[in-house]
């Protein structure tokens, strides 16, 4: 991981991230991370010091089973938090956050600046928009669309570009499930007569 205190650049990510649209930044001391692929932004027990805002790259949110297997979470593409649970709660992380690609960030020291955030009422309500969110996400997964199947289709339908599926791994990440589980489920779809393989690990939702 790099840290990067060159002021034009973290200008450069606080315009690209556009978080002055969600709350004051002024005068807050923000730095710059960049992660390679594979690194971690997060572990679980492992206290977290900066608040972390996804500026670009993708990352995977996952935990271990007690059988080590890997169990996803969710993914952050483009724009995202890491820290918000932990600064409200005062717990440590629940999940690994690791870097699917190259991934850069904008770091915000926590406890230096908690006297103040706690006194933002604008930044307050970005965290309550951002813990929506996630609500939002999981009732979905959880509840309305419970079986892989339904929340496959529905990504493809209206969260991929083409409605096509690109990448058996990251899609995977995003809907929560292993990677065997979801070829199986492409496979039921594929002879369903519901995709259409395009290539090696890339489907299209058939027209119907």
């Amino acid at each position: 991981m790099e840290k990067i205190y060159d002021k034009s650049v973290i200008e450069t990510c606080l315009n690209r991230s556009r978080l002055s649209w969600q709350f004051d930044t002024a005068g807050l001391d923000f730095m710059v991370f960049r992660y390679q692929k594979g690194e971690f932004l997060a572990r679980p027990q492992q206290q977290p010091t900066h608040f972390q805002f996804l500026v670009t790259g993708s990352v995977a949110l996952y935990f271990l089973e007690e059988n080590g297997s890997r169990r996803n979470v969710a993914v952050m593409d483009g724009l995202g938090l890491l820290g918000d649970m932990e600064f409200a709660l005062g717990n440590m992380p629940l999940f690994y956050a690791e870097s699917l690609t190259p991934s850069t960030v904008l770091a915000l020291p926590m406890e230096e600046n908690r006297a103040g955030l706690e006194k933002n009422c604008t930044f307050l309500l970005y965290l309550l928009r951002q813990a929506s969110q996630i609500k939002i996400f999981t009732a979905r997964n959880c509840v309305v669309l419970p079986r892989l199947e339904e929340r496959l289709l529905y990504h493809l339908e209206n969260e991929c570009p083409r409605q096509t599926l690109i990448g058996m791994e990251n899609t995977a990440v995003k809907l929560r499930c292993s990677r065997r589980q979801l070829q199986r489920v492409v496979k039921k779809l594929e002879a369903q007569g519901w995709l259409i393989k395009l290539g090696k690990g890339c489907y299209q939702l058939k027209d119907l």
